[in-house]
């Protein structure tokens, strides 16, 4: 499909429904957002399929990393760190525990918690995991200048401060 035929078949469809709204370009914006949301989760889970990750587990293995040596961070750190629920952090902890790539271990700061360990096999899995990114990113995006890379990416990062400061 066209892409740029259905943006403006979608904003045509909601100035006929709604012809007295005065301006819907903030919703078709907001739409095509959601649109390209799905359309990265697909790729995400397309990239780590074969790496038997999905788009949570990834982002739990790339919050360790990013952390550096020793490669540890206590759970409630990663679930405010990755926006989710305690009880969907624990239930993502144990399906990459079972995997062999996280571990929790004992806090030398505090006897009675427990971080979160990468493993060296869940180490060398967040490396695949990266490279094949990084591949399937250069492919995706092999078309794009490198000036058309940057305006996209200011354009994203002001938009991201005007909802961050909307407080969405």
């Amino acid at each position: 499909m066209d892409e740029t035929r259905w943006v403006d078949d979608f904003a045509a469809a909601w100035a006929r429904e709604y012809p007295d709204a005065e301006d819907t370009s903030g919703l078709v914006l907001i739409s095509l957002l959601a649109r390209l949301s799905l359309q990265i989760e697909g790729f995400q889970a397309a990239v780590l399929r074969p790496l038997d990750l999905n788009p949570s587990d990834y982002a739990v293995l790339a919050a360790l990393r990013r952390a550096g040596p020793p490669y540890r961070m206590a759970p409630n750190e990663l679930y405010t760190l990755l926006e989710r629920s305690s009880g969907g952090m624990t239930k993502m902890l144990k399906r990459l525990e079972s995997l062999g790539l996280v571990e929790r271990v004992e806090d030398p700061d505090d006897r009675r918690s427990k971080l979160v360990h990468l493993t060296p096999t869940g180490i060398a899995r967040e490396e695949e995991a990266f490279e094949a990114f990084l591949a399937s990113t250069h492919a995706l995006l092999h078309s794009t200048s490198a000036k058309e890379l940057e305006q996209i990416d200011e354009a994203l990062r002001r938009l991201v401060v005007i909802i961050e400061t909307a407080g969405h």
